[in-house]
């Protein structure tokens, strides 16, 4: 059982992340053995001075706070996106006004975002881990950044979302599954990926946890519905910043992809700080609210879809647990890609023996590439 400051501050991270009442207590009673009413869930809402609607706040705070998050890769999302990211950080304002403050502060963004329809095909799915669609995102890898990711098809939960040195090495690709499985308990029903060779491992262990060689399918990379369209609200959202910071370093000169040094550089300082911001995606994304389309998809956050289907007319269960004994022989069949690599352990001298530290933002990380090369350049 819980005592009573992590209650506190359980209710308060699920409060500020926008759950529904009836979804906090699901999840307090789900995941953390905490039974409580509705009722009681509100007298402890209104202890706390949790607010949704009409809560007090400085202008001036949120104006800088929304600079702060335009700053950045935040700058080309919506300001639906901007008023969840403020919740976020426990924050509470009325949408318009956050629309209004981006109108103010970023007009040029404002008349570049555009809504675009699709006409798609029709996507059926019973429920959390009926199908989990994985694949790679090559935009950044030019610059040394490629990513993978994975998504549940019913919730559109995002399972995984990593950066790495190479997401065409079977071994990276089958560890992200595993380290997924391990989290879980268990595996999907089918896994669904295109046909590239890197997905081998993962796919040979899904048959082999599921002890049914149908559990993968191999279909070409449009048919991936699920992880393709995410993809797409990933370029619009967020990784178009991304590419477009790497790009102006190379038209200035500053980094040159054909320099293995520049490279190795390059990857020692964003690549932590990419992988921060791809883990804030991820987190953005699950709890985010997605509305009702009339594609017949299912209404409600990532998070909530996922972890409580039955409240949202999923089928619950479908996970197949997989025993520890299974995940262990398979860790020992999936090869350590574990590498020396000079550079990296070069960076990691200088860090350590100038007491450099380590950058919490891109405009901290673009000095210290510049002072790495110029160590390595100088001699240190």
């Amino acid at each position: 059982m819980a005592d009573a400051q992590q209650e506190e501050n359980l209710i308060k991270e699920y409060f500020s992340k926008g759950f529904e009442y009836k979804e906090i207590i699901e999840f307090l009673t789900k995941n953390h053995s905490i039974n409580m009413s509705i009722a009681t869930l509100k007298r402890r809402i209104k202890v706390y001075g949790l607010q949704r609607k009409n809560a007090d706040y400085d202008i001036d705070v949120i104006t800088e706070k929304i600079r702060t998050i335009l700053d950045g890769p935040g700058c080309i999302a919506g300001y639906r996106h901007v008023w969840h990211t403020l919740k976020l950080q426990g924050i509470s304002v009325p949408r318009s006004v956050v629309q209004h403050l981006i109108k103010q502060l970023d007009p040029e963004g404002v008349e570049q975002r555009k809504a675009h329809k699709l006409r798609r095909r029709t996507y059926h799915n019973r429920g959390p881990n009926d199908v989990w669609h994985c694949d790679g995102y090559d935009k950044l890898k030019p610059f040394g950044f490629p990513i993978h990711a994975c998504i549940d098809g019913w919730s559109r939960k995002i399972l995984w979302l990593y950066v790495t040195r190479s997401n065409n090495l079977p071994q990276n690709i089958a560890a992200y599954y595993l380290e997924t499985v391990r989290q879980l308990r268990g595996c999907p029903m089918k896994l669904v990926t295109d046909l590239g060779t890197e997905n081998g491992i993962m796919a040979s262990l899904q048959s082999f946890f599921r002890d049914d060689i149908h559990s993968h399918r191999y279909v070409p990379s449009p048919r991936n519905q699920r992880i393709e369209a995410w993809w797409s609200y990933f370029r619009r959202s967020r990784i178009t910043w991304w590419m477009n910071f790497f790009k102006d370093l190379e038209d200035q000169q500053v980094f040159n992809r054909a320099s293995e040094l520049q490279s190795e550089c390059l990857w020692f300082v964003f690549a932590s700080l990419l992988q921060a911001d791809l883990d804030y995606v991820k987190e953005h994304w699950n709890t985010h609210y997605i509305r009702k389309s009339r594609y017949d998809t299912v209404a409600g956050r990532p998070d909530s879809l996922y972890f409580l289907p039955e409240v949202n007319g999923g089928v619950s269960d479908i996970i197949l647990p997989v025993p520890e004994h299974d995940m262990v022989y398979a860790q020992t069949h999936v090869v350590d890609n574990a590498e020396h690599n000079v550079f990296q352990e070069y960076f990691h001298y200088v860090i350590n023996t100038c007491e450099l530290q380590t950058p919490g933002n891109w405009r901290d990380g673009l000095h210290l590439y510049n002072i790495l090369l110029d160590y390595a350049n100088n001699g240190m």
